[in-house]
């Protein structure tokens, strides 16, 4: 098991003890939601402070190669991934060499060692809903979850965002990665976490968003036990055609 998945593991079950991952576990509320920080691999070479932010994790995009060494050793103490369109096997060994634990991709392109590692976390880039197909092969195939990047565009979070979030969540058997790009109230936190999100991706170097959020996240209240808490996801009905079949 990756790092990454002990964190969502113990973020489920509302377990707020230090990990012992550095920038990891620091929320003691029942938010149930990560916050992970995004930067450019540069940006950690140049302030290699960035790695201390009080975020959970952090991903890097290094253009799909292994990041520098400066940003490898300021990392030493953090959970972190990459986040690129593609990535190469070479590019995949090399940053599991330096202590990546998570990748996030497009399925084109990538090579498939990026999936079925048991110490590396796979997300697949996606822009909405999947079809029932896809869906099936995401599971099959064994991805950690999926990244969504422009769910949260807006000024404000509205129903439907949260429909079509918890339409994406009942696909897969993992957790959703979803971009955000502002501070989301205690509200729209615990709106997120019923929609069925694990984690917000939030920008590495805006302090003030990421105190913010940080600060809202624990004071949502855990989740009520339902049928759903022992897993990532529910099962999505069955529409009155398949029923037929």
């Amino acid at each position: 098991m990756s790092k990454l998945e002990d964190l969502f593991r113990r973020a489920a079950t509302r377990t707020p003890q230090p990990l012992g991952f550095g920038t990891a576990a620091r929320d003691e509320s029942g938010s149930g939601i990560l916050l992970i920080g995004y930067a450019r691999s540069q940006d950690i070479s140049k302030s290699p402070e960035l790695s201390k932010t009080d975020v959970d994790a952090i991903v890097l995009d290094s253009g799909g190669k292994a990041v520098s060494k400066t940003a490898a050793n300021a990392l030493e103490n953090a959970v972190w991934g990459s986040e690129n369109a593609q990535f190469d096997a070479e590019s995949i060994e090399e940053l599991k060499g330096q202590g990546c634990d998570f990748l996030i991709f497009d399925a084109a392109a990538t090579s498939s060692m990026a999936v079925n590692d048991d110490d590396l976390s796979s997300f697949l880039h996606v822009s909405g809903e999947l079809d029932r197909m896809t869906a099936a092969a995401v599971n099959v195939l064994g991805f950690t979850g999926l990244s969504l990047v422009d769910a949260l565009a807006g000024s404000s979070l509205d129903v439907q965002q949260l429909i079509d979030l918890a339409k994406l969540q009942a696909q897969v058997e993992g957790p959703l990665l979803v971009r955000g790009s502002r501070v989301y109230a205690t509200s729209e936190i615990t709106a997120l976490r019923n929609a069925g999100v694990n984690a917000l991706l939030v920008a590495l170097d805006d302090a003030d968003t990421i105190r913010e959020i940080r600060g809202n996240m624990r004071q949502v209240q855990p989740k009520r036990s339902s049928s759903r808490s022992s897993s990532w996801s529910a099962l999505a009905p069955h529409s009155p055609d398949e029923e037929d079949e």
